[in-house]
């Protein structure tokens, strides 16, 4: 009887032991990659020629300097600060977009002029910079305050900001991305 048990086992461990190897004989790696078409009904094959990828695109680098004289003719508040904003975007004909803002805090240089200077130091994935264009969306200046409430007990300060009046323009026309590492300069004249 245990002889007979043994033997029933070992055939059953050798039937599925050749059944296992059937899966080796017949290697599925092979697979053809692609989808299947509902308009046609049919199964189109991926392209043989699967494209490796792009090379690395070195980073385009430098920085746009917006120096801006600002005249205040509206009157600015005590606790109040002049600032400065420039926001600019570049479009690749890779499909590389990029969108930048560089902001500045105004210091008065005399009577009620100001200067401020906005800096943008911008590294860009661009694939044809030589012709690729900056668009300057706007710059703007403002007056910005703040009030400020003490709590009743001495120990806590809030300050909430308000935006007084600001003054935004879009007159700089595009230019072309600038050479690596350069430095670029536009001047700005804004009136409050």
């Amino acid at each position: 009887m245990q002889m007979r048990k043994f033997a029933v086992l070992a055939a059953l461990v050798l039937a599925f032991t050749t059944l296992s190897f059937g899966q080796l004989a017949n290697p599925q790696s092979h697979r053809v990659l692609g989808f299947f078409d509902p308009a046609t009904g049919a199964f189109e094959p991926l392209s043989a020629g699967l494209q490796a990828d792009a090379p690395p695109v070195a980073a385009t680098t430098g920085s746009l300097v917006f120096k801006f004289t600002i005249n205040a003719k509206s009157g600015i508040p005590k606790n109040g600060v002049i600032d400065c904003t420039v926001n600019v975007y570049v479009t690749d004909a890779s499909g590389f977009n990029a969108s930048e803002r560089g902001a500045g805090v105004a210091t008065l240089s005399s009577g009620t002029t100001y200067t401020c200077t906005a800096t943008i130091d911008y590294s860009w994935l661009l694939t044809s910079p030589t012709t690729d264009k900056i668009t300057v969306q706007d710059v703007s200046a403002g007056v910005l305050y703040g009030y400020q409430a003490t709590a009743t007990n001495g120990t806590a300060i809030v300050v909430e900001p308000v935006a007084g009046r600001t003054s935004s323009q879009s007159n700089i026309a595009p230019f072309t991305v600038p050479a690596n590492g350069a430095t670029t300069t536009e001047t700005v004249s804004i009136t409050l």
